[in-house]
């Protein structure tokens, strides 16, 4: 079709995307069978060939809240796997016909991946939330539980286009906003760019309508018969006084304290220019702050730095709510580095990076970063910094907070507990011999709550942590870490022992969770537990407190699929972990 980028390009660029994201593992694979179709799960036998419904799927997941959809399994979730000589024309059909407006409209690129279950070989796709309404056949598709339904009534047509309305602002039209109000330096700057990636980029002999319009910067509500550019083509090649216009309070603002906790040391000028220059002249200057490392990956080496904050910035401008007065910040201190975004939260708390589902707040900004490969797949950002912050850092772990802001903390130096270790088991009112050597060995080197580093006064950094224990616990179900209130530093400095100490801190309950959180710090069955913690019964002592841990993820069974194997056992878990450290969890 005439104003379409060619097969050869579509081809090319689900090559790209194949190369760049990770394979789905056999856990979330599991995972997702466990979990059965739903509202974002969906599964298609495609024994011959892609069936009809699946573009139902892919719209009904664009118009909803997206989802992933495997290929070569039964509704049911049996495995029945796909032969090789059908995953590559599979893999054609699906991106052809996603580019293609007679079948998805209008068109959505997405990758489609190969992976691996019971030696059985599956496809699968992630859809993400989009900002327009899309059609299969020319019919709206939504979700419900587990089935894609068309949607024909006009009211509820009307209710999706609300949706969209309120969910993705960068959507917003803005009828008097003409491309002469955009800046034909940054269009030429993304040509530049591109041709360094692919010399064959259809961008680069694309004009500037073509550019916006691939990426739905202009954009048609036919809801009310309105076209024009959005607010995201303005954020991206809009001219500075363009940008100011619209959104006179947008700034993001990025400065170095270290020295000068309560201003800064160095900064760069509040930046309310575009998108292209924000991102560039941002990650230039967080990269001076910190010193180079390199890698190995495959047979490429790899700058650490560079990876770990293209993946930060880009964050930070693809996932802010821009329709708010506040700025953006991204804070280097002496130890880590701190962004703190503009945020429209879909659930408060921190990410659990396991599990957790990533949603696009600005869809279409995010598909225009990743054609200059400043993107990966939706989510991979927070699973890259993870990644690759452990190489810059071993034992470093990102915190991802989901709240209004959105706070990135990326600890650059890890403080571990160390001989801090007699604090806490003395809080436990354990002994060395109990927690045994391996035990004390990976609770020395346990991350602490980097906001603790300074304390230096070991009684004070006990009143500090329990505090924290406390608040803690009362975001979690049935696990209340009782404390003694009001205790001055100067009181529990005139008590002897950490024994005597513990008690004037802690009541028992908070005592017994703190004292299981440690001996778990390794496998242990129950019997052990309830042993060595005084308990006659591990009836009671299972119901009161290890049900009550294993229920919040504090700690999971050594065999999740058999609990009641004789072997089973007990280990804490990564929340466990930040729990102990005073991070929030």
């Amino acid at each position: 079709m005439p104003g379409f980028p060619t097969a050869l390009f579509f081809i090319r660029f689900y090559l790209f995307w194949t190369d760049l994201i990770n394979m789905l593992t056999v856990e979330e694979i599991k995972q997702l069978i466990s979990k059965g179709e739903g509202t974002r799960i969906e599964f298609k036998e495609a024994q011959n060939g892609v069936p009809d419904s699946f573009y139902d799927t892919v719209v009904s997941f664009l118009n909803k809240e997206g989802g992933i959809i495997l290929l070569g399994l039964t509704d049911d979730g049996i495995v029945l796997g796909l032969h090789d000589d059908n995953l590559m024309q599979l893999k054609k059909d699906i991106v052809t016909a996603l580019n293609n407006p007679e079948v998805v409209n209008p068109p959505y690129r997405l990758p489609v991946r190969d992976s691996e279950y019971d030696n059985k070989k599956l496809l699968y796709v992630r859809v993400p939330i989009s900002s327009l309404v899309h059609k299969h056949a020319g019919i709206i598709f939504d979700r419900e539980n587990d089935s894609d339904f068309r949607v024909t009534d006009e009211r509820q047509i009307s209710e999706i286009y609300f949706r969209k309305r309120q969910s993705f602002t960068e959507t917003q039209i803005f009828p008097e906003l003409k491309i002469e109000h955009l800046s034909q330096d940054v269009f030429d700057k993304v040509r530049k760019l591109i041709a360094a990636l692919n010399t064959t980029h259809p961008w680069l002999t694309a004009s500037n309508d073509r550019i916006l319009r691939d990426v739905n910067f202009i954009r048609r509500d036919f809801n009310t018969g309105e076209e024009g550019l959005t607010l995201a083509a303005a954020l991206v090649f809009g001219k500075d006084e363009t940008i100011g216009n619209i959104l006179p309070a947008y700034k993001i603002d990025v400065m170095v304290r270290r020295e000068n906790l309560d201003r800064w040391d160095d900064r760069l000028p509040p930046l309310r220019t575009n998108l292209v220059d924000t991102y560039m002249t941002i990650l230039d200057f967080v990269k001076t702050k910190w010193p180079e490392k390199f890698f190995i990956e495959g047979d490429q080496r790899k700058d650490l730095r560079e990876l770990i904050f293209r993946e930060l910035v880009a964050n930070v401008i693809i996932h802010r709510e821009y329709n708010t007065a506040l700025a953006s910040e991204i804070i280097i201190y002496k130890d880590r580095i701190e962004a703190k975004n503009p945020n429209k939260p879909r659930f408060t708390g921190p990410l659990n990076l396991d599990t957790f589902s990533a949603e696009p707040k600005n869809p279409n900004i995010r598909r225009f970063f990743s054609e200059l490969n400043w993107a990966d797949e939706i989510g991979s950002g927070v699973k890259n910094i993870s990644k690759y912050l452990n190489f810059y850092t071993p034992g470093a772990r990102p915190s991802f907070i989901e709240d209004d802001p959105f706070v990135t903390t990326i600890p650059i130096i890890v403080e571990k507990i160390g001989d801090r270790f007699n604090m806490l088991i003395g809080l436990a009112q354990l002994s060395v011999a109990q927690i045994g050597e391996q035990k004390l060995k990976l609770l020395k080197n346990l991350p602490l709550n980097l906001e603790l580093k300074e304390i230096v006064d070991i009684d004070l950094l006990a009143i500090e942590m329990v505090k924290l224990w406390e608040v803690k616990s009362e975001e979690l179900n049935k696990i209340r870490f009782l404390i003694n209130n009001n205790i001055q530093i100067e009181q529990l400095k005139k008590v002897g022992s950490w024994e005597e100490k513990s008690g004037e801190l802690l009541k028992i309950r908070g005592r017994i969770i703190l004292s299981t959180l440690l001996l778990s710090l390794e496998p242990v069955n129950i019997e052990e537990l309830a042993t060595t913690l005084g308990y006659k019964s591990k009836e009671r002592y299972r119901d009161d407190y290890v049900k009550p841990l294993k229920d919040n993820h504090l700690i999971s069974y050594t065999i999740p699929d058999n609990p009641n194997d004789p072997n089973q056992a007990y280990i804490i878990t990564q929340r466990g972990k930040d729990f102990i450290g005073g991070h929030r969890i």
